[in-house]
């Protein structure tokens, strides 16, 4: 980060003011000097707004600490996570048992404050995030600097020229990996400008449309709730990750923001992987330069560090050529609901831990065209079959505090037991049929 012209750079804006490149570099030397007088080592990051997220994160490596993204900002969750880091950097009210300090600080005006050059960037720069994991708990992936920034170039390779003359908008948060490469190091990357708020609603794009030729950085979730009856806009180009939009889907938001959305495929395992705009039913998903599939449903790449490559957790069929696929599903207890990757396992595990469970089932079903969890509950004791509405208000609120809204239960069965086939495994086809 250079003064001068270049400092004169807009980085970030929001619905109040704008940020360049001066300020940034202002902002981060400012908080690498609290830092730096501070003991702690692992910083976890937990933000609302994502120029104040890369202010912190920039901040964080600099110092050669490193940055822990929790994914969430659930005060019971992170109470737990307490181990995996040893302060917190914030723009909520989070009450946690560690030092922690709450942005923006107080920056002393340019003019006043005495040179402070930034440290040199550590060349083994990382990162953590947290991942649901088929064991229920939330799964640790430690992710090299270098690797986002290869991802970057991947990105920048393929649509620089494009992205380069537009604003990015975003409707998922810098926290997880797709809105940490799409939403913060590819603005950087490209030197275009990032909306810092998170866009929550169709009149709002239309609103900025109006304005600044847009990318908008998106979930399946905001996509397939666009409003059919609102005046359409011309984006240069829209990316959705987080589960697959459907042709009829693609169509929609095509005659709504003039363009047809790209689809992201990858993992905080992976990294990207593939990519596809689908303008046909059926369309295939792409590799991107870089990566490769393995034998036994296993992929490897550039910024994969294992020899042997990482296991997908989805069934593929791969085509001639062996750079172009289909996905045929899931095939672990991991679902993915509203752009959020659930374990199935971890919302048992929850459900079991309350006091009047004995035994919990948590599965995903359809309810037109809608995926949601379904729960089966054997309860401890008896309980009067009159108070189930009452009781299912109340585990819901019981598992507010440790799982996403997405996440909680919809539906709810309770049985004296849960059904077991032959093997003595619980018998899946037969629980689904509880819900039709």
């Amino acid at each position: 980060m250079t003064s001068g012209v270049e400092g004169n750079r807009l980085i970030a804006w929001s619905r109040t003011r704008e940020w360049y490149l001066d300020d940034l570099r202002r902002e981060v030397s400012s908080l690498i000097f609290r830092l730096q007088s501070m003991p702690a080592q692992r910083w976890a990051l937990c933000f609302h707004d994502s120029y104040a997220f890369t202010v912190s994160l920039l901040a964080v490596l600099y110092c050669g600490k490193t940055p822990v993204l929790p994914g969430h900002m659930r005060h019971a969750l992170l109470q737990e996570q307490r181990g995996e880091f040893d302060a917190l950097l914030t723009d909520s009210e989070l009450a946690l048992t560690c030092p922690t300090i709450i942005m923006p600080i107080d920056v002393t005006p340019a003019d006043s404050l005495p040179e402070r050059p930034l440290p040199a960037f550590p060349q083994n720069a990382s990162l953590i995030l947290f991942t649901s994991g088929s064991t229920g708990k939330p799964q640790k992936v430690v992710k090299p600097v270098s690797s986002l920034q290869i991802e970057s170039q991947w990105l920048a390779q393929r649509w620089g020229n494009m992205l380069k003359k537009s604003r990015l908008i975003a409707t998922v948060s810098s926290q997880h990996l797709y809105g940490l490469t799409f939403r913060v190091m590819l603005p950087f990357s490209l030197g275009v400008p990032f909306f810092s708020e998170n866009l929550e609603v169709h009149e709002q794009l239309i609103t900025m449309a109006q304005h600044f030729p847009l990318t908008l950085i998106s979930s399946p979730t905001f996509l397939q709730r666009l409003d059919d009856l609102l005046p359409s806009i011309n984006c240069v180009q829209i990316f959705s990750a987080g589960g697959p939009l459907s042709a009829t889907e693609t169509k929609r938001i095509y005659q709504s923001c003039g363009v047809y959305p790209t689809d992201i495929y990858g993992a905080t395992e992976t990294g990207i992987m593939a990519s596809r705009q689908q303008q046909h039913e059926n369309t295939p998903w792409t590799l991107f330069d870089g990566v490769d599939f393995l034998p036994s449903n296993r992929v490897t790449s550039t910024i994969i560090a294992e020899p042997q490559g990482v296991a997908l957790t989805d069934k593929i069929q791969i085509l001639p050529g062996g750079r172009e696929f289909h996905l045929l599903g899931r095939q672990d207890r991991i679902v993915k609901i509203a752009e959020q990757r659930l374990s199935l396992d971890e919302i048992e595990h929850r459900l079991c831990q309350l006091p009047n469970v004995k035994e919990a089932c948590a599965i995903a079903i359809e309810r037109k065209g809608r995926r949601y969890i379904a729960a089966v509950i054997v309860l401890r004791g008896t309980q009067d079959k009159s108070s189930h509405t009452a009781l299912t208000l109340a585990l819901r609120q019981s598992l507010r505090p440790w799982l996403a809204p997405v996440a909680l239960p919809r539906f709810w069965r309770f049985l004296p037991a849960i059904p077991l086939n032959q093997q003595g495994k619980r018998a899946y086809a037969e629980l689904q049929e509880l819900f039709v």
